[in-house]
């Protein structure tokens, strides 16, 4: 079933789970935001449903459920609750701050940003959508000026100044982290809005199909084709993956790897389970 692959044709690249695919143009008949999916009985777990297109209905495969991934849809929920949970920890982390301050306890709280739950999570974090990472850059000032704030605290202790640290974190509570929390509680609607998917509908051997990615990337040719997949290449016992492709843009030495896929496969395993 594996498609004959040729550096003289132009290959349609795109992401899922960070890992970036391509299959040949002359397989693919449209990309389109996913629409709205219909289930159907007995369905195996790679397959979301069914969508339509040109009137007719046509399966939709989850490609990251395809390689044992987790489906975009949860990636993004467990993402709002986990920006959720950083959002209470800064609330906690000042409220503990302000008893520590008040009460004349030693100051306890992470004066790093980088170090607590949200600044480890942020330094890692990476999305080739502009917009998302646009609104996460917005954290970076006041993320890291919240957590002076504490250095600052610390040092106006010690100098006998315990009133100005007081008003310090009055101020804080008012300010830096009234700025955080809005930007919080924006965080969810971003994510929804901007961590979309596409379809790709494909067409092998007359059957059209559809399988849902993360993000479009380009068409292009590749600078070198490679058969032989190497071992732990692919994360799941599957054989989607027939070579390895090399794009490399112009005027740039580094090389990305292009995971090439035997689309084919991804339909006929359907049909052969449903035998």
């Amino acid at each position: 079933m594996s498609n004959v692959l040729s550096l003289d044709t132009e290959f349609l690249v795109f992401t899922a789970n960070h890992n970036r695919y391509g299959v040949p143009h002359l397989n693919v008949v449209a990309v389109m935001d996913v629409p709205e999916h219909t289930c159907v009985p007995c369905m195996p777990p790679e397959m979301r449903g069914v969508i339509p297109f040109q009137e007719h209905g046509i399966p939709l495969f989850d490609l990251r459920t395809c390689f044992g991934e987790p489906p975009r849809a949860r990636e993004t929920e467990e993402l709002v609750q986990t920006m959720a949970l950083r959002k209470q920890d800064h609330i906690n982390w000042l409220d503990k701050l302000k008893d520590e301050v008040f009460n004349g306890r030693p100051i306890t709280v992470q004066t790093n940003p980088h170090l607590c739950a949200f600044g480890k999570w942020y330094d890692r974090f990476h999305t080739d959508n502009l917009n998302l990472a646009a609104y996460m850059q917005r954290f970076d000032t006041p993320h890291q000026q919240i957590h002076q704030v504490a250095v600052q605290a610390a040092a106006l202790i010690r100098d006998d100044r315990g009133k100005e640290a007081e008003e310090l974190v009055h101020l804080t509570e008012k300010g830096l982290l009234t700025r955080l929390i809005d930007l919080f509680d924006g965080i969810g609607g971003q994510i929804r809005q901007y961590m979309l998917e596409y379809a790709v509908v494909l067409k092998v051997e007359e059957r059209l199909f559809a399988v849902a990615v993360d993000d479009i990337n380009y068409f292009s040719r590749l600078h070198h084709i490679e058969s032989h997949v190497p071992a732990g290449m692919t994360n799941a016992d599957n054989d989607f993956v027939q070579a390895i492709g090399r794009y490399r843009e112009d005027g740039k030495q580094e090389e990305t790897d292009i995971l090439l896929l035997d689309v084919g496969r991804i339909v006929h395993r359907e049909e052969a389970e449903a035998k």
